[in-house]
């Protein structure tokens, strides 16, 4: 008798702490969405090709931004969490709560390694999952890696607060070489052969340039003026658009570099996207996202309080 009183209360707890996760909306497999990860008051909307809303998730913990990890998933992490949480997109339940140590920067999702990577801005380090949720390999960085982007053989990590990017071998993380950059650097992107790097600058003196790399050979090959602070690109088409946050501003270069249209476009943008043939730019303080197509804005939808990155899914 002892022992099934034992077994019960053990049920009794499993069923318990299962209850206790939250659950939110599903987004079925073959839907096509851009989601808004918003930070003032922790949210993620979601909305298909039509700038109509598919769920809503309003989140109960002090998450501050997101990666998708693979075709079904998405990670939620916090910099004051010592956790992060990865969630099944169709199911909207808890695959995975992955404990942390503070700091959690930045997160990123390598489709050739089927890895994804977690960035800490105190321990400066990156580690990598496998999309379970199992930890693989862990490496130091400069100070305060932030911004990630990956090739087929490495990851690039922006160190924020150091003066050189680490590159890493995407498979072992093992430190393949340094590129010298400029502090406080954020954004990146691969443009062609170039890897471009936007930033906010340091000290009182704002960035108003894109220093373009050489990735093979670590070299500055050129820089693009971008008043100011250029942070966040997106490609659509033959043509690159960057956002410079300082001024609100959206660019539009040609595959010339040169700057072929530009539009002061919501209020403190972060974040800049391409989704289905639009490019769109999330307004911070007016909580908007904006659908551009063909130089005009199109479609306005308002999101949750804080919209500071910008998710796609984009089905094949």
């Amino acid at each position: 008798m002892k022992k099934i009183y034992i077994l019960y209360f053990v049920v009794l707890f499993v069923v318990l702490t299962a209850c206790g996760e939250k659950s939110y909306d599903g987004i079925p497999k073959e839907q096509n969405f851009i989601a808004s990860v918003n930070i003032l008051q922790p949210s993620v909307d979601f909305f298909n090709d039509s700038a109509e809303p598919l769920a809503s998730w309003q989140l109960e913990e002090a998450y501050t931004g997101a990666t998708l990890v693979g075709e079904d998933a998405i990670l939620l992490y916090g910099n004051q969490l010592q956790h992060a949480d990865l969630y099944q997109l169709s199911s909207g339940n808890l695959k995975k709560k992955i404990k942390l140590k503070k700091g959690t920067t930045n997160t990123y999702y390598n489709t050739k390694t089927k890895q994804f990577y977690i960035a800490n801005g105190e321990y400066n380090t990156v580690t990598s999952y496998t999309e379970q949720g199992k930890q693989v390999e862990e490496v130091k960085t400069g100070l305060y890696p932030m911004a990630m982007a990956s090739d087929t053989n490495f990851v690039y990590v922006i160190n924020f607060k150091d003066t050189f990017m680490s590159v890493l071998h995407a498979d072992n993380l093992k430190l393949a070489k340094k590129i010298t950059i400029p502090k406080s650097s954020h954004g990146i992107d691969f443009i062609g052969n170039e890897l471009w790097i936007g930033g906010h600058g340091a000290g009182e003196k704002p960035n108003s340039k894109v220093q373009r790399i050489n990735p093979t050979t670590g070299e500055l090959v050129g820089e693009i003026e971008l008043p100011i602070m250029p942070i966040a690109f997106a490609k659509l088409g033959d043509d690159e658009f960057v956002l410079s946050h300082g001024e609100s501003k959206l660019y539009e270069l040609d595959n010339e570099r040169r700057v072929i249209w530009q539009k002061e476009i919501g209020s403190n943008p972060f974040a800049l996207t391409s989704f289905q043939q639009a490019i769109i730019v999330a307004g911070y303080d007016d909580k908007t996202l904006y659908w551009v197509e063909n130089h005009q804005v199109t479609k306005k939808v308002k999101v949750g309080k804080g919209p500071f990155q910008l998710l796609v899914r984009e089905v094949k």
